[in-house]
């Protein structure tokens, strides 16, 4: 009687409890599940979960976009400078490449590594902020933050259109922010869509969601119209190309095969030979982990490559397609004349309808002016002094990165060094880097050869004007590090502004 008692009394407390969450069910809404958080794709408008990498829809790679969406770093006047704290590096895996530039310079050992094919860091508590890494990263994918997790940088205002605060200009590859060549060749074809649709929106171009590709950065042109006639077409200021492009790199070149490709009238400028950005390029190797396709050429794949293979094929690319380039050509002006833009080059005037800077951030650098400087042997800036081994290399200049590449490449013997300078000594370089040339110098790592100047780059020589005469000496390759001009000044001049923007690590 007992069992059954207790039995009874847990069934009902069990069915009060039962119609009470039943009641509760019918009688009250069930709790809305948190809304999922969402950004706009600056391609095409769609809905992207916050934190995917790629649109859904059109398939474009979110992390172009990543400068471009950050905030401007504003600071108030007669406000103090909040305490940042100890600076660290914050290294972006998408764009590191591994190359291990950072970790050479940084004078603290072990507190960055490579592993895995990209850099880290390995130690924090040896970082000292020395920011020597930040100056030598060839792709811009570290730089120091201060506090959690901000890190700033010095860019042209540029919005998610590649379009700066000057109406009609726009900025796209290393020279906005991003440095890979993959990155480069999909910002000139994005830039080329939007201005498409911006000029002629009954084609759609840059705006056809529908197309489903394998490749997500696969961006085929959506409307190509008939073939411009590129640097043919007129461009007087009653008749105006559609876009001027000032460059020829991987940003620049893409962006007028994309406009040939859409049938845009366009003008390309570079200020060298074609294919020259390539051939200044310091990086004696080339590593693209997957292919990316360039318009009107199909994809490119660089696999180990070395420089003189990338300069084969761009010239390729542009004897293949039939793009126009101008060659030795500076663009010097770029001014707003009524609805179009005049700008001006060193051998003439044009007008646009919009122009597309695609100049690198390097600048142009100061040349010798000694026949062979245009070899593909001869670069501006030295990254990964590593891939060169058993080289006969001469360096010329006499502050402080020519100093540092020379102490570089004769690290471990492993190359024969001449660093070459038209003065007689070094003293604008740091008194600790002439103290490691001088060291470097009495153990016979490097030959310094004082008061000479460059006569003539050979295949296999390079011929210096010395205070004992002429002399020739073996040479593999030649790094000018003389200064140069930034280009800074050139976006300053036409208007564009330069600001600071915080970027999450």
């Amino acid at each position: 009687m007992e069992t059954l008692l207790a039995f009874a009394i847990a069934v009902a407390v069990t069915f009060f409890f039962v119609r009470g969450y039943v009641k509760g069910l019918s009688g009250g809404a069930t709790p809305a599940a948190p809304a999922m958080r969402t950004v706009a794709c600056p391609r095409c408008g769609g809905s992207v979960p916050e934190g995917e990498k790629f649109c859904g829809k059109c398939g474009a790679p979110l992390e172009l976009w990543k400068v471009h969406r950050a905030t401007v770093a504003e600071k108030k006047e007669g406000e103090p400078e909040a305490e940042k704290g100890a600076p660290r590096p914050v290294i972006s895996t998408s764009l590191c490449i591994g190359c291990g530039t950072c970790v050479d310079v940084c004078p603290e050992t072990g507190a960055l590594e490579v592993v895995s094919g990209k850099a880290i860091l390995a130690a924090p508590e040896k970082c000292t902020g020395h920011a020597k890494c930040v100056d030598v990263c060839p792709t811009s994918a570290i730089a120091l933050a201060f506090g959690d997790v901000l890190q700033t940088v010095k860019v042209p205002l540029v919005n998610e259109n590649f379009e700066t605060n000057v109406d009609g200009v726009f900025i796209v590859g290393e020279l906005g922010g991003m440095g890979l060549i993959k990155t480069a060749i999909n910002e000139g074809r994005l830039v080329i869509d939007y201005v498409n649709q911006r000029l002629h929106p009954q084609n759609g171009a840059g705006n056809d969601s529908s197309k489903s590709t394998d490749d997500p950065y696969d961006f085929e042109a959506r409307s190509p119209g008939e073939q411009s006639s590129g640097n043919g077409a007129t461009a007087s200021r009653e008749d105006p190309v559609d876009v001027i492009i000032v460059g020829s790199g991987p940003a620049g070149l893409s962006a007028a095969l994309t406009a040939k490709q859409q049938g845009l009238s366009y003008r390309a400028f570079d200020q060298g030979e074609v294919a020259s950005t390539i051939k200044q390029y310091p990086r004696h190797k080339f590593l693209m982990a997957e292919p990316v396709s360039m318009p009107l050429y199909g994809n490119l794949y660089i696999a180990d490559g070395t420089k003189e293979s990338l300069v084969s094929v761009w010239e390729n690319i542009i004897s293949n397609t039939g793009v126009e380039v101008r060659t030795e050509e500076r663009v010097e002006n770029v001014r707003r004349d009524g609805d179009v833009l005049a700008v001006q080059s060193s051998k003439g005037a044009y007008y646009g309808t919009t122009v597309v800077l695609a100049m690198g951030k390097r600048g142009t650098p100061r040349r010798l002016g000694a026949p062979g400087e245009d070899k593909s042997k001869v670069a501006y800036r030295l990254i990964e002094a590593e891939t060169f081994e058993d080289k006969d290399i001469l360096v010329v200049g006499g502050g402080d990165s020519a100093i540092e590449a020379s102490l570089a490449l004769s690290r471990g013997k492993r190359n024969r060094v001449t660093l070459s300078y038209r003065k007689d000594d070094f003293s604008r370089a740091r008194e600790r880097n002439q103290q490691f040339l001088a060291e470097a110098e009495q153990a016979g790592l490097i030959e310094v050869i004082r008061s000479s100047t460059v006569v003539e780059i050979g295949d296999d020589s390079v011929a210096l004007e010395t205070k004992s005469g002429e002399r020739k000496i073996p040479n593999d390759y030649v790094f000018v590090m003389i200064g140069g001009e930034s280009p800074e000044a050139f976006l300053r001049q036409i208007g564009v502004e330069i600001v600071e923007k915080t970027v999450s690590a």
